[in-house]
């Protein structure tokens, strides 16, 4: 097993691949990788969506190849160091053109070159199945992670091993290719140290698996329906199956069901797409809900130019902290937007005031302070909502907003 990973070391220059590694996950000049491309980029989607890693995050990207997760995550602004055994393979990622500064780092996943709790995060897709001792290289993993810790891990499953592709590439260049099996996977996580293990069940873009519209139209009236009809309709489905009645009519929801269940189970057995947290998953790992409850105090006649007096109480109705220690990217403030009086935005970015302190789920923050009237006369309004810089404001997630009038004089 050692010899597979003197192989690795070597595989980029026997193979000729260092233009496909440059390029990746996108195509490199005179080739045709929609496929792999397509593959490589779902992956990458999934893992973002399911670890939410935050712009203070630091991301471990394992067997991190041509560096183009870390690529990608640089220009999503994302904090990341990749790791590989191959400083060949490393050479070739930060020779990635256009791309963000990448760092790299030599390393064997069975004995990473970091210190115990240093990532927060972590991303391997498609590497794990190279390594001799994965149950070794998962329990590395869980070491450099922080306490509160999250993995995903992206593998080829059942019947890697034995494609054509695979033993030609342990023929030619030495490599080690094996199926990665999703309970002897899950126990090693377990093992390791991640309480918390998930089967990405519904992560996977299955395009021969379709509906008809009129099994559609089945699928949401069964959705639709009500626990009482239900249970009904399960007896005379059963006592229609017992007759030998065919499943198009009565017995299409178990047909469907069933064919759903085998289609997905395929799927998972075939590419492996599993979380590991070292606590529970909750919240924390769902989208953000992003709502605040917003109470103002402020004079309606001014004078043109003057200042506005305003007292305003911003209360955290959503799911995550509001974090106002580091300026910039996810930083929540209170942002006035400038509207016309029949509530058309005149001005979006009228004003930014900045929230003492961290603000949890359920508590308030008083803001004392003072906005410049417009210098024309007229009807106006203005509109208090949150915003996350860089990111979104909160009245796009549903957040409610406060609008007052205002009349300049």
């Amino acid at each position: 097993m050692t010899g597979s990973k003197e192989a690795e070391k070597t595989y980029l220059g026997l193979t000729g691949s260092s233009a496909w590694e440059r390029a990746k996950p996108f195509s490199h000049p005179g080739a045709d990788t929609l496929a792999d491309s397509a593959q490589l980029l779902h992956d990458f989607s999934v893992a973002m969506m399911a670890l939410q890693p935050a712009p203070d995050d630091l991301i471990l990207d394992l067997g991190a190849g041509g560096c183009w997760v870390s690529d990608l995550l640089g220009r999503l602004h994302r904090r990341s160091v990749a790791v590989d055994i191959s400083l060949e393979m490393l050479r070739a990622g930060r020779a990635r053109p256009g791309g963000t500064a990448i760092r790299a780092v030599t390393g064997d996943m069975e004995q990473l070159p970091f210190r115990s709790g240093t990532f927060q995060k972590a991303v391997c897709l498609s590497a794990v199945h190279h390594v001799p001792n994965i149950p070794a290289a998962i329990r590395e993993v869980a070491r450099v992670l922080t306490r509160d810790g999250v993995a995903l891990f992206s593998e080829p499953g059942v019947g890697h091993a034995n494609a054509t592709v695979s033993k030609s590439a342990m023929r030619d260049f030495g490599v080690l290719e094996q199926d990665v099996l999703i309970s002897e996977f899950a126990s090693a996580c377990r093992d390791a140290g991640f309480v918390d293990v998930r089967i990405k069940t519904l992560s996977y873009v299955i395009p021969a698996f379709d509906l008809t519209p009129e099994q559609w139209q089945r699928w949401s009236r069964l959705a639709a329906s009500k626990r009482p009809w239900r249970a009904l309709q399960k007896i005379v489905r059963a006592l229609a199956e017992f007759a030998g009645l065919g499943k198009q009519g009565p017995l299409f929801e178990e047909a469907f069901g069933m064919s759903l269940v085998r289609t997905l189970r395929h799927a998972m057995e075939d590419h492996p797409i599993i979380l590991a947290s070292k606590t529970p998953i909750a919240v924390s790992l769902a989208l953000a809900q992003r709502v605040a409850a917003i109470d103002v105090e402020m004079g309606e006649r001014v004078r043109a130019g003057s200042a506005v007096a305003v007292r305003a109480r911003v209360t955290n109705r959503g799911s995550e902290s509001w974090g106002t220690a580091r300026a910039g990217t996810g930083q929540v403030r209170l942002g006035v937007q400038l509207l016309d009086g029949d509530g058309r935005v005149r001005q979006r970015d009228y004003q930014r005031v900045d929230i003492p302190g961290d603000v949890r789920p359920g508590a308030s923050v008083a803001l004392a302070f003072s906005c410049s009237a417009p210098e024309t006369a007229g009807e106006y309004m203005f509109k208090f909502d949150l915003v996350a810089e860089g990111i979104t404001w909160f009245e796009t997630a549903g957040s409610p907003v406060l609008i007052r009038r205002l009349t300049v004089l």
